[in-house]
This record gives structure tokens, sequence and C-alpha cells, in this order.
């Protein structure tokens, strides 16, 4: 019977050898703050990142709950700010075609709205719902939405029941991820990255990797290592970041070939610029650039090329033992 203290002391093994590895720092991109810290709470309420790399945050007016404020940062900084009055319990933000913002909630009970799309005006425009058990959301340059649950939405009749669903601006579902044809199915959407038009998605419980566009949906088979919550991608190379307990600092690449997904090189870890360990960050993904921002509004940032530019040679086959 496996204890506790088992579970500790395996924990703890994993984690010695993580900090063995090599490091590659993120690089030091800006701010992310509000236009009046006296007027709002010090760290944001939801914060995310949209195809062009703008930054966008929501802060909770202090004595106001319903009350935020939307800012808008761009090259880390601060670019414009939109105040709101919503009850929605905000956990993510996202820009739309025309300065309009994104908001929505996580949770949503049948019946139940929880999106929202305002303009650079603060006017409500439209109110609708994206599904309940959100896990990760993110908006294309045209405007669709792509929505990620995680598992708590596989007894949902909605969209969620899909695990990977995508959404007009008019927040109507337009694509689901197909069922019972052949593909893993996505009990929990884990990571999500949205490149141009195309989501790419390593999903819990197969991990395989898979790309889903207006063509369909491509299985480049299962990967190699399982339980990364990031990932990024560029043709036919992908970088898995983070993982389970010891592993949430750990960078995996790999390449997907016509024969199947392969390590394309040594595992290494994440720090910060000062090469303290990177804790807590909330990461956003686009294409092959990574996104990184702290509770206290430190926004960083680096891509697949740093990640991958220490990989040994000698690996690319998979050689050397395998710690997956």
């Amino acid at each position: 019977m496996t204890t506790h203290a088992d579970r500790d002391r395996r924990s703890l093994h994993r984690r010695s050898e993580n900090l063995g590895l090599p490091v590659v720092p993120l690089r030091r991109h800006g701010w992310v703050r509000p236009s009046d810290r006296a007027l709002v709470t010090s760290e944001p309420q939801a914060v995310g990142v949209g195809p062009g790399g703008t930054a966008l945050a929501v802060w909770t007016h202090r004595r106001t709950p319903r009350r935020k404020q939307v800012t808008v940062h761009d090259g880390g900084e601060l670019a414009g700010a939109i105040d709101v009055e919503t009850d929605l319990a905000v956990s993510f933000v996202q820009p739309l075609p025309g300065e309009r913002v994104l908001l929505a909630a996580a949770r949503a009970r049948p019946g139940e709205t929880n999106a929202e799309v305002w303009t650079d005006g603060g006017v409500l425009e439209r109110r609708g719902s994206l599904g309940d058990a959100i896990e990760e959301l993110l908006t294309t340059p045209s405007g669709r939405i792509w929505v990620g649950y995680f598992d708590e939405a596989m007894g949902g009749s909605g969209p969620e029941g899909h695990g990977l669903a995508r959404f007009t601006a008019d927040l109507a579902a337009d694509w689901l991820f197909p069922l019972d044809t052949g593909l893993p199915a996505i009990a929990d959407c884990y990571a999500l990255n949205v490149d141009g038009d195309t989501a790419h998605v390593c999903p819990y419980t197969d991990f395989h990797l898979l790309s889903a566009s207006a063509g369909g949906v491509t299985d480049r088979g299962p990967s190699p290592y399982r339980s990364a919550r990031n990932l990024l991608v560029r043709g036919d190379d992908w970088v898995l970041v983070g993982g389970w307990g010891p592993d949430y600092d750990l960078v995996t690449p790999l390449h997907a070939g016509p024969d199947g997904v392969r390590r394309a090189g040594d595992q290494r870890r994440i720090v910060l610029p000062d090469g303290l360990e990177a804790h807590s960050l909330r990461y956003t993904c686009r294409g092959a650039d990574l996104h990184a921002l702290t509770r206290t509004g430190a926004w960083y940032r680096t891509g697949l090329d740093a990640l991958t530019a220490v990989a040994d040679p000698h690996r690319m086959n998979g050689e050397g033992p395998d710690r997956d």
C-alpha cells in the first residue's frame, strides 16, 4: 500500500532530479498594471494575451466588486482601460476585433450565461454561454473563440461535453470536437495553444498532440511525456511546459513526424531572469511564443527557439535514460 510518506519521498526525489537539469531564463517583457492602483485590488482577477501579443487584465474595484477595470497593455506599456459593471466571476479575458473585449467565467449552471462582450467604450454588447467548466479560452485574429474544458464538464449536455469547442464572436458555437470518430477523447483539455485560427491541444487522458481547424482534427500521436499544462508549436516542433507536482517548471521538446511523436532533446527547466524558481505563473501559449505573468503583474516572455536552444544533439534520437 502506497502511503502519503511514500508519495512525498518520490516527489522529493523527482524534484531533486529536476533541479539538476539545464535552465532557460524567461525574458522580462514589462508590467501589467491598473491605471489607478488606489481604486482596484492589487492583483488582477484575470489576465490574458491576445493573438497579436497584447495583454489584457481585469481588476476589481475595492469598494464595489461588480465594477471592473479592463486594462490593455502593448509591449509592456498601458495602452488603454475600459470600465465595466458585471456580476461575472471573471476567469478569462480576451480581445475581439473592433477593439471589443470578451469576459468569461469558468463555471455556469444550466441556462446561465457566463460570457459578455464589451465595446471599448464600456457598453455591454452581448451576453451568452460558452459552457460549464472552462479550463482554457483563447481568441483568434478573426474573432473566433476556442474553449477547452476540464473534467467536470464530461457530464454536460452542451459544448462542454466535447472537451473542446469553437464559438463565433456572437457567442454561438460553430464547431465541436467530434465524438465517437476514433480520435482520442478529451476528458480534460489541459494544454491549449491557438495560433492563427488553429487550436493545438494535448489533453488528458491519452495525451495525444492534436490540431483542430476548419479542415478537421489532425492526430499527431501520443506524447512520450504526459501531464504538461502548456504547449508551444511551430510546424512539426512542439514544446511541452509544466507537469504534475515536482514537474511544474519542466520543459520537454518534441518532434511530431510521420512516424509519430518523439523526444527532441533533453528536458530542462524554466526559471525567472534572475535564476529564481518560476512559481505560480499564468501562462498563455500563442504558436511558438510563451507569455508568463505573475500575480504582481510582472510580464515575461520566451519562445520555442529559446526553450530548445540548449538541446543536446546526441540525444535527438531518444538516447539516454528515459525520465518520463
